[in-house]
């Protein structure tokens, strides 16, 4: 009785099963491995974009500037949706020096300062 013949068609199957299984498992840890390391929003460094990303209840608070050390009082003037379509507040920075309006929006998990449109208030005469 030849076996090499034999071997391969008769166990075929089995490790048609075999294999599949071990690459359906190898698959199954990708996906595990691949889900575990989503990544957390990354912590806002900026106090002031922190400020925007969630104000506190009355929209008024103080901050330390990241440049400078100094305290600065906060409050959030305005939000609303851009043309882009991402979510921005702007928000009036009060220090020593005077009053600054600054504009984050949101970009991904975070916020950024984005560029106002105007500079200065439009005064109608």
């Amino acid at each position: 009785m030849p076996m090499s013949g034999e071997f391969p068609r008769r166990f075929l199957p089995m490790m048609v099963l075999l294999l599949s299984g071990i690459v359906l498992a190898g698959c199954g840890m990708m996906t595990a491995e691949h889900s575990s390391a989503t990544p957390e929003p990354a912590r806002i460094l900026d106090p002031v974009a922190a400020f925007a990303a969630d104000p506190p209840a009355g929209g008024e608070g103080q901050v330390r500037l990241a440049d400078t050390g100094e305290m600065a009082r906060v409050r959030l003037m305005r939000q609303y949706a851009a043309a882009s379509g991402r979510e921005c507040r702007e928000l009036r920075v009060s220090r020593r020096g005077g009053e600054q309006n600054r504009l984050y929006c949101r970009a991904g998990t975070g916020w950024i300062e984005a560029r106002p449109l105007l500079s200065q208030p439009v005064v109608q005469q």
